[in-house]
């Protein structure tokens, strides 16, 4: 259970990287589709930009007053300068509030868009995507590197809020006095430089702190998924101590960025310190000769204080916004893999008759150990074939092709004699083929929900056809709250026997013209398999079947059965043409059926089931 600690850490081999102007006009668009609370945004910050200007303004009058002799000062005008700066203080707080606020709500329903996005083109990849890439990782950028982009927004907002601000400020100051804004502004290359400085720095720390995330959210998934595994080999502590080194990893790569910030925060306060120190010197010289007010130095003061401080903030806010960069390269990165299915010449798929021809079919899951070569196969409308083989001879692969989980990569599959397979929208294909996979897979919710996926549109009467078909409503009926009854994720609480029976049910609602079956493996008692065998054979009634056979009854009961060893067709045939040939089957039926029993003893148990059930 080895954990590559440093290689998990590497990019996708799909990762690009992206200019930070090729990410921002690809989220541009998802502002535009919320202009409501991008307005609110723009006006809230202008108001309050105006009003931060106006406070000091008040207050700056009132010191006017204090400098004054006794006799000259208008104490009215103070409590009038001091009630206002007050009030004003308090409207620009309220209208920074509102336009965080409306901020937020952008933020929220961009990361919505975004994640929406991104997860509808992730399904849209074949199944060899997800076996090549880890879906703990997937995740990450589904859902922590959405929100980290979506922050990008609030930054972004900010962003435009500093540069109001400062340009507002700026423009105050050299209208009051021309020279001493030139003064303050002395420090201002030095703070942009270094802003400019540690732009990369914070960029590589970000991108190395999302990827130590989603290598643990990685790890994490697949350990709870696999627990049964790690305890039956007693591999508890081995877990563990991996989980340590990418936990330990992770936190010495959050101490590195939480450093910078800790290093960086105070050297932008002592850029400004020095830059007030000179707005002081300066200022105070000139009130020394009479050139200058106190009040005038104070509002200097003020404004440089409110200039520095968003843009301090902006050593932060810069941070936040090269971390938000690297989110989106990892989200940009994942949303521009191809889709090796979809082109936009594909048709929808026509009405299918259930004929299939694989014509010359190639493929294979790594490069340069083919699967299937030169593959040729007819299945004629409404035919029942049962493939059987050792493991690894194609089996699946087959059914998968033809579901298009995955991409052939020569030859063609063709349908209706006609059709390509590759000409076809994939979607419009599976809403005509049905797949029931190996280990019947249920979600959490109740077992209504399961079944309407078979079709969501079925009325009442069309659900109860289909359990009562299938046997399923048998058991049903015991449960407490019967097809409201809650399952737990991937049908925990349910046999196997009856998670094969709902995803039957399931499947015979859809009513697909082709069905792909992978039988269970999984052993179940007499009862349970002669209720789903008579389940299957309502199932495979008129319509094209492929069944990856693992159990004698299906085999037999079969129009053709299949023989394939790796990736080729060795033998075809009924079940007593084959045992009569002698050949391959003969000896896989011996190997892997013969212990099921034989045609008659399987007919025996057939009716002493049913005696025992009446």
């Amino acid at each position: 259970m080895a954990w590559h600690l440093y290689g998990a850490l590497n990019a996708a081999k799909w990762d690009k990287q992206y200019t930070e102007r090729q990410i921002i006009r690809r989220v541009l668009p998802y502002l535009g589709n919320h202009r409501r609370y991008l307005t609110l945004v723009l006006i809230f910050s202008l108001l309050s930009a105006l009003v931060s200007i106006i406070v000091p303004l008040g207050l700056a009058v009132g010191l006017d007053q204090l400098f004054k002799s006794p006799e000259d000062r208008n104490l009215t005008i103070i409590i009038l300068a001091t009630v206002g700066y007050l009030v004003l203080l308090t409207l620009e707080w309220i209208l920074t509030y509102i336009s965080t606020v409306n901020s937020q709500k952008l933020q929220s329903h961009v990361t919505y868009d975004l994640r929406r996005d991104i997860f509808s083109r992730v399904n849209k990849h074949e199944i060899a995507f997800f076996d090549q890439n880890k879906t703990g990782k997937i995740m990450s950028r589904i859902s922590g590197d959405t929100f980290q982009l979506g922050g990008v927004l609030t930054s972004m907002m900010d962003l435009g809020s500093v540069i109001l601000r400062a340009t507002l400020i700026l423009g105050t100051m050299l209208l009051l006095q021309w020279q001493l804004t030139l003064i303050s502004l002395i420090i201002f290359p030095i703070l942009f430089g270094t802003i400019y400085a540690f732009r990369s720095v914070f960029r590589k720390a970000s991108l190395l702190q999302r990827r130590a995330e989603a290598t643990l959210n990685s790890f994490v998934e697949e350990q709870i998924s696999g627990i049964q595994i790690t305890k039956s080999f007693g591999q508890e502590r081995n877990v563990l101590d991996n989980f340590g080194k990418l936990q330990r990893e992770k936190v010495r790569i959050n101490i590195r960025q939480a450093t910078l910030f800790r290093v960086v925060g105070p050297l932008f306060d002592l850029i400004a310190a020095i830059g007030l120190f000179i707005l002081l010197l300066a200022g105070g010289n000139s009130i020394l000769s009479g050139a200058l007010s106190a009040s005038l130095l104070y509002l200097f003061i003020t404004y440089l204080r409110r200039l520095f401080q968003p843009l301090i903030a902006l050593s932060t806010f810069y941070a936040t916004l090269q971390g938000g960069f690297a989110a989106g390269e990892r989200i940009f990165s994942l949303m521009d893999v191809p889709l090796s299915m979809y082109s936009e010449d594909q048709l929808p798929c026509p009405p299918l008759t259930g004929e299939i021809d694989f014509q010359n079919v190639n493929f294979e899951y790594k490069k340069g150990e083919p699967i299937l070569t030169n593959f040729d196969l007819h299945i004629p409308a409404g035919q029942t074939l049962a493939i059987v083989g050792p493991t690894g001879a194609g089996k699946t692969t087959i059914a998968s092709l033809l579901a298009r989980f995955y991409e052939y990569t020569g030859g063609e599959i063709v349908l209706n004699g006609k059709w390509c397979l590759k000409h076809l929208e994939a979607d419009s294909i599976r809403d005509q083929i049905g797949f029931v996979l190996q280990e019947p897979f249920l979600f959490s919710g109740t077992i209504r929900e399961n079944i309407m996926l078979g079709s969501p549109i079925a009325s009442e009467d069309q659900l109860q056809w289909a359990l009562h078909a299938v046997n399923a409503d048998s058991f049903i009926k015991l449960l407490p709250k019967g097809l409201d009854t809650p399952i737990r994720e991937r049908g925990r609480g349910l046999s196997q026997g009856q998670r094969q029976l709902l995803s039957l049910a399931r499947i015979l609602l859809k009513d697909p013209r082709i069905l792909l079956l992978d039988e269970a493996t999984a052993s179940v008692d007499a009862y349970t398999e002669y209720m789903i065998q008579k389940a299957l054979k309502t199932v495979f009634s008129n319509r094209t079947t492929i069944v990856i056979a693992h159990r004698l009854s299906t085999i037999l009961n079969a129009d053709r059965i299949l023989v394939l060893d790796e990736g080729k067709i060795v033998d075809q045939g009924t079940h007593t043409e084959l045992i009569a040939r002698k050949g391959p089957y003969r000896k896989l039926y011996f190997t892997y059926y013969a212990h099921q029993g034989s045609l008659q003893e399987l007919k025996l148990e057939e009716k002493s089931v049913i005696s025992a059930t009446h």
